[in-house]
């Protein structure tokens, strides 16, 4: 009698314990697609005291992004100190490209960061523009 109570506590417990499995593993676990920024300017040729377009379109895998959190352009003149970087948040436009206006006041090297929050993921590239 003893041993057969202790056989259905024995069982009782396995059960308990089988059910606290970890479910994203019997699942695959599979780890969503990056989300992915790719920038672009119109016009491609840009010359200073002339307003350009400054986009990042916004992808995860082959989809666009539409509903990324916050996307903010970071600017400066190649040489410039940290506290003369510009941030500007740009809007949504449509399929995934967020985009700003931006004047560059004189010629020269510049770089911008694409600061992209997006379905629980951050990413930043960076690049390298030439104004003329």
């Amino acid at each position: 009698m003893v041993m057969r109570k202790l056989m259905y506590v024995l069982l009782f417990l396995f059960l308990v314990l089988a059910g606290c499995g970890d479910k994203e593993k019997e699942q695959g676990g599979d780890m969503p697609q990056v989300v992915e920024v790719q920038f672009n300017t119109d016009p491609k040729d840009i010359k200073s005291n002339e307003t350009v377009k400054l986009m990042a379109t916004v992808v995860q895998g082959k989809e666009k992004v539409t509903d990324a959190d916050k996307v903010e352009f970071e600017i400066w003149k190649e040489g410039e100190n940290e506290n003369q970087h510009t941030k500007q948040k740009a809007k949504h436009e449509k399929n995934g490209i967020y985009a700003i206006s931006y004047t560059f006041k004189e010629p020269g090297t510049y770089y911008v960061i694409s600061h992209t929050t997006a379905r629980r993921s951050h990413t930043m590239p960076q690049n390298k523009i030439q104004v003329k």
